[in-house]
This record gives structure tokens, sequence and C-alpha cells, in this order.
């Protein structure tokens, strides 16, 4: 091997949400992990109460992900900052009359998800992964390469001139992950042919630990309940030629749209702060896996916003994949072998499929105009609302 090459027992790309909690996780079995991140280390988050104080990027994560994040002694970091805790959702067609309400109280938890500001998530995980014992951070150094050592082991060269080789390589850098592109992983996309309008929302009353949704013919809307009791985060799922001009209109006539779309089915907005526009595409590799090498997040799959599901099916992959890590440690197997690689995807790839179908039905389904289609989403929104088996199962999916 060569010798300015550096050898760790697993490298990680990307320091997002997903690769630092990988992170976390494996340091804490006594794996010795390097990260590398193309970006530079962000900055302490602000902490104001303002607008404009808050991320526009936000998750709603299940109790399941927060409890990986309580293991990981995360989330005590992560509260201690803020965290808005939901325990009502709401749905509702906002072109009809069915709608569904899920409470907490009636599946016995104490919360439904916890909406979070992606900046404090990662703000939490990193002062968790800086006092961990064998991570290392590279940041602000792109991969300019990856190819194969003697051994046959991933070796990556960053821009700088690093080289770094391990028997595991694990591309968590996200939908257009730069690792996936190297290692000529298949990948089928599609577009939504729409792009979310987000921002933060001040309301004219509490937000009441509730989570709106309002589904209408050019896209999902949704208020998401922040710690502070009269602000939501907003997420505005727009077809392409509707969301640019309602982009470009004034805060005054964009919060008016807003709210004849949300219709008083949830507290009036009384007005936003800066907004952002991200375009939707969905994403998914073939296999998440090659010879020393495994896809998480959204590096494997991205999915549509409307479920706010995407950060959780990230989260229980990079669970999986400790897991079974960790089983091949204790085995004193080769971790980056293929039979352990296979059983990560054999257990994430089926559940998320079936969530991106699930999302893809939705967003078709919500979107026709079609006047039967119409009354059946109606019926069957009001229809489910009222049979209580079938609700009770939903809410424990969507827990995770």
């Amino acid at each position: 091997m060569t010798a300015n090459v550096q050898q760790r027992d697993l490298l990680i790309v990307g320091a997002g949400i997903a690769g630092l909690t990988l992170a976390a996780a494996l340091s804490a079995k006594g794996v010795q992990v390097t990260v590398l991140e193309a970006g530079p280390r962000p900055a302490a988050p602000n902490m104001g109460a303002a607008l404009g104080d808050w991320d526009l990027r936000v998750s709603a994560l299940t109790p399941s992900s927060a409890g990986l994040l309580e293991q990981l002694g995360v989330w005590s970091a992560l509260t201690a900052m803020r965290v808005g805790p939901y325990d009502h959702m709401h749905v509702w067609d906002a072109e009809g009359t069915g709608d569904i309400t899920f409470k907490a109280v009636d599946i016995g938890v104490p919360a439904l998800g916890y909406i979070v500001e992606n900046r404090l998530t990662i703000e939490a995980l990193l002062n968790v992964v800086d006092t961990a014992r064998g991570v290392d951070i590279v940041w602000n150094d792109p991969l300019s390469s990856l190819t194969r050592d003697a051994s046959g082991y991933p070796l990556i060269a960053t821009a700088a001139g690093l080289q770094f080789s391990a028997p595991l390589l694990v591309g968590a850098d996200g939908a257009r992950s730069r690792l996936r592109e190297l290692a000529a992983f298949e990948v089928r996309r599609w577009h939504y042919h729409q792009s979310a309008i987000v921002g933060t929302v001040a309301l004219a009353s509490s937000h009441r630990q509730t989570c709106y949704q309002a589904f209408s013919p050019s896209g999902p809307l949704a208020l998401l309940p922040l710690a502070a009791d009269n602000h939501c985060a907003l997420v505005w799922s727009l077809d392409d030629g509707v969301w640019e001009s309602l982009a470009a209109h004034s805060d005054k006539d964009f919060v008016a749209a807003l709210n004849r779309v949300v219709g008083g089915q949830a507290p009036e907005v009384t007005s936003i702060g800066e907004r952002g526009v991200f375009p939707l595409n969905q994403c998914h590799a073939v296999d998440y896996i090659r010879p020393r090498i495994a896809l998480v997040a959204d590096a494997a799959h991205s999915i549509h916003p409307l479920a706010g599901q995407g950060i959780n099916l990230g989260l229980a992959d990079v669970a999986v994949l400790a897991e079974e890590v960790e089983r091949a440690l204790l085995e004193g197997l080769d971790w980056g072998e293929m039979p352990v690689l296979k059983r990560y995807q054999r257990r994430r790839k089926t559940e998320n499929l079936a969530m991106m179908a699930a999302m893809e039905g939705f967003k078709r389904g919500f979107g026709s105009q079609h006047p039967l289609l119409r009354v059946a989403r109606n019926f069957g929104l009001s229809w489910v609302d009222r049979a209580g088996p079938i609700k009770h199962w939903l809410a424990q999916q969507a827990l995770g």
C-alpha cells in the first residue's frame, strides 16, 4: 500500500444527518471512522426567535428516529436547543370535504413526532461526534477519484491530495451523491415537475402542536409546528407553471394565497420570513451496494417530501447498516464483504421501495382533477377517519 494512504476501519462520505449518525453509532462500537465532507463545517446555528432565525430546512422525526438519536446521546443535546413535538395531525382535501385526524392519545404515545431544524440536528450530532473516540472529519475537501488498492479496498483521493482506504466505504452524501457517481451505481430517476416553497410563518394563534396538511390539485401544503407556539415551518409543493408566480408574490399576497388554500382548517397565517425554493425529484439506486461500498439515505433513495419520511427512511438505513457492521464485528467477520452488505440491502430496500410507491400514489391521486377520483379520495379519507383499526395501523406505520 502506498505510504501516504491513510487506512481506516470505515470511511463515510457526507457529514449530514445520516453520515454523522452512522459515525456516532459505529464509533461507540470501537470502529475507527473518517468522515469526508465536500463543504465547510457549518457555523454555530443562530438561536434567535425572529422568523428569519429559523432554518428553512426541517425534518419530521418519528419517535423511532428520535429513539435512535437518544441511544447515541444526541437527543438530549437537540432538545436542549429546540424541538417542536406534535401530538395531532390533520389532513384534508383542499377542494373537497374529506379529512382525517390522528391523535397521539388514541394510540397511546406521548407524541406522533418532532419537527426539528436540520442545522440544529447537525449541531447536536457534531457535539457528540466531536468528543467521540475514533472519529475524524475532513471538511471542505471534495472527492476527486475512487479506485481500489492492492487489497481490493476502496481508495479515495480528495481534491486536496489526501488519500484514504478502508474495508468499507459508505456514501451518505445526499441525492446528488458524488460517491454514487464515482462508483457507477445505476439509478432510476424521475421528475415530479414540482418545486417546494419553504419558509417559516407566524400564526394568529397557537399551532396546538398539530401538523396541518392540505392536498390541492397543484400539490400538497404542510404547516409543521415549531418549538415556538405560534410558528410553523411551511412546505408547499407546487407544480411547474404554478410555483413560479407564487414565489414572485409579495409577502402579503403570498400569505393571502396560503390562507386561501388552508381555508380555515388551520390557524390563520399572519406573516412569513425568508422563502426558499427547492426542485423535487425522485431518485433510487437500483442496488444500494457494490463490493465494499454501501449507500444510505438520500444517496440511495430520495422521495417526495409530502409525508416527511425521507429522513426517517435514511436513519433507518443507518441503524440497520450499523447493526450489520456490529454483528460482523462481534462474529469476527469482515464487515465490508458482500454477505454483510447484502443483509443490509435486503432489510432496507423493500421498505424504501414501498414508501416511495405510496408517496407516488398519494401525489398522483391527490393531484388528479378527475371528478370520480376526487369523490373517491374524499370518501376514502373520511371513511378511514371513522375506521378505527385501519386508522390505528396507518398511525403506527407513520410512527416508524
